[in-house]
């Protein structure tokens, strides 16, 4: 299934041309080869209860950052409230046991525009370098 390749054109934000947008296989490669092939139930009981693990964590390299280290009042320091909503978002779906992959695309998609807005720079640090 080649629907998780969600490429995004350039943006243009203030007048500046962002970076070429992120893939969610440069992303998330871990969880976007899960969805791939479809999930099981200890993969959706993950996204729905482990904000660590889950697809938003592997953004912040599974470190739990995004939450501010679970300590919330950190959050605004480290993390991202918005990151956090859409965590709970892909929880909310992963609950539902009839759920399928293209219940997941339409926020995936979401997921990556914002962020290739906001944090781009943090798959960035970990991609190879191109010439």
């Amino acid at each position: 299934m080649d629907m998780l390749r969600l490429d995004h054109p350039d943006k243009l934000e203030g007048g500046f041309k962002l970076k070429q947008a992120l893939t969610f296989e440069e992303v998330c490669p871990v969880w976007s080869e899960k969805l791939r092939r479809g999930l099981d139930l200890q993969e959706k009981y993950i996204l729905a209860r482990d904000s660590k693990y889950c697809l938003v964590g592997e953004a912040w390299g599974f470190s739990g950052r995004h939450a501010g280290y679970y300590i919330a009042p950190l959050i605004f320091l480290v993390g991202c409230w918005s990151c956090l909503k859409y965590g709970k978002k892909f929880g909310k779906i992963a609950k539902n046991r009839d759920s399928t992959t293209d219940d997941f695309l339409p926020l995936i998609s979401e997921f990556l525009e914002h962020w290739n807005r906001v944090h781009q720079n943090i798959t960035r640090k970990y991609l190879p370098k191109v010439d």
